[in-house]
């Protein structure tokens, strides 16, 4: 973030404003107070982005909502507080309020408290009313964000299904554990410089990076902005010379014209599609004659292992061979199979530690092989 102190324009009025109507909630990072600081304000800005608000972090930083600005930074101090203005709607009464980060160094790590003055003055004061909206607005969604299934559907989308955070990006930079498919796929596709390949669900780009060293050009899409942006940035120069271009679309609507594509790969997506023929059938579409489809199956034998652990287990859908068969059919493909391939031994060369190679051997795992006639 680097280091940046300007409390600027700060709210003078701090007896008025703390009112006795502050909401004040804390948590504790195993982390020290310049990390945690930055570590917050990158989850806050990413977080807040996915229910339609710009926070542009930093000293004159603001948080607009729908282009309508709702907060300005008055005092950035990297590593210790953040004060924010925040500005209540033209029809409500009582004026701007306060938002307060800090972060204190306790035994451990940081501890970070946001607290927020004078939030039900917009009320007036009614305590009936205050009850509701804290109840309604504040504790509910925290409690509900507790629960088993909403906790386990944040893990699953943290993890695997709209990845995010420093980790994940690391994760997909470096997917050590997709690397013996990625093998299985390029050698069944033997893409060349005449093909134009397609991917569907590329996440941080490690398949296109790979696929591009045959001299193919390629086009990809991801539903998460997240990977989009690391897709493209592990591919930065395919992109910049024009060899590949990536979008955020969703597998059933891919931006792409009928007939454009000589080849398509698809791994580690099957298992979270809602509709998995219609992805299927887009890929069809998008396929020139006679283009050729290879598919990372979303194998049974896999559930409740490492590779597939729960909570994510209980969110993912698993197909045998004759049912992935099947959804290829059905998405109009006429020459399916299903081919099983021992692992093993890319899972050793990619570097996969020795306690979880058994996850790669065995009867092989599955792929669906198409093409479009």
């Amino acid at each position: 973030m680097g280091v940046a102190i300007d409390c600027h324009g700060a709210l003078e009025d701090r007896a008025v404003i703390d009112d006795g109507t502050t909401l004040r909630i804390s948590v504790k990072l195993a982390l020290d107070p310049p990390a945690a600081f930055d570590t917050l304000v990158e989850e806050l800005a990413l977080a807040l982005r996915g229910l339609g608000i710009r926070f542009d972090p930093g000293v004159h930083g603001s948080i607009a909502e729908d282009e309508v600005g709702v907060g300005r930074v008055v005092c950035w101090e990297p590593g210790a507080r953040i004060l924010l203005e925040w500005r209540p709607a033209d029809w409500a009464a009582g004026g701007p309020t306060e938002i307060e980060l800090c972060f204190a160094p306790v035994e451990g790590g940081t501890r970070v408290t946001l607290d927020h003055r004078g939030w039900g003055r917009a009320l007036g004061g009614d305590a009936g009313e205050l009850a509701g909206w804290f109840a309604g607005e504040v504790a509910a969604p925290l409690l509900r964000a507790a629960t088993t299934a909403r906790f386990g559907d944040w893990l699953t989308d943290r993890g695997a299904r709209r990845p995010a955070g420093a980790r994940a990006r690391a994760v997909y930079r470096h997917p050590t554990y997709h690397y013996p498919n990625f093998q299985v796929i390029l050698g069944e596709l033997a893409p060349t410089a005449d093909d134009y390949l397609l991917e569907v669900g590329c996440g941080g780009g490690a398949f296109l990076q790979q696929a591009l060293r045959s001299g193919c050009r390629a086009a990809a899409v991801d539903h998460n902005p997240e990977m989009v942006r690391l897709a493209r940035d592990v591919n930065r120069e395919a992109v910049a010379v024009g060899r590949l271009e990536i979008h955020e679309a969703s597998a059933d609507r891919l931006p792409f014209s009928d007939a454009t594509f000589t080849c398509a790969a698809m791994t580690g997506v099957l298992g979270f599609l809602p509709d998995p023929v219609a992805a299927l059938a887009e890929i069809r579409r998008a396929l020139v004659v006679g283009g050729r489809l290879v598919v990372f199956g979303s194998d049974p034998a896999l559930r409740g292992t490492p590779a597939a652990p729960e909570p994510m287990a209980s969110r993912l859908r698993f197909y045998s061979d004759p049912e992935l068969e099947r959804l290829g059919r059905e998405a109009g493909f006429v020459d399916v199979r299903v081919e099983r391939r021992d692992l093993s031994g890319y899972a050793r060369e990619a570097g996969v530690p020795e306690a979880h190679l058994a996850l790669f051997s065995g009867p092989g795992a599955p792929f669906l092989l198409a093409r479009k006639r």
